[in-house]
C-alpha cells in the first residue's frame, strides 16, 4: 500500500501517542483517521459552498428586483 512520510515535532508526536493510546488504537490508524476525515470534511464544506454560491446567482436578479438598492 502506498504511503507518505510526515514530519511532527517532538510535542505534536507525544499529542499524538497520547491520542492514540487514549483511543486505544494504533498511531497510524490514529493519523489516517484525521487525515481522511480533515480532507473529507474541507471538500464537502468546498462542495456545498459553491452549491450555495450557485443558487444564490440563480436568485440575485430577483432578490434585487424585489429589494432595490436603497431597501436592502
Amino acid at each position: 500500500m502506498p504511503g507518505i512520510t510526515i514530519e511532527f515535532t517532538e510535542e505534536e508526536l507525544a499529542e499524538l501517542r497520547a491520542e492514540a493510546k487514549e483511543q486505544g488504537m494504533a498511531i497510524k490508524r490514529l493519523a489516517h483517521g484525521i487525515l481522511t476525515e480533515s480532507v473529507v470534511r474541507r471538500r464537502q464544506k468546498q462542495r456545498f459552498i459553491e452549491g450555495a454560491t450557485k443558487k444564490a446567482l440563480e436568485y440575485k436578479a430577483e432578490f434585487e428586483q424585489a429589494f432595490p438598492e436603497g431597501e436592502r
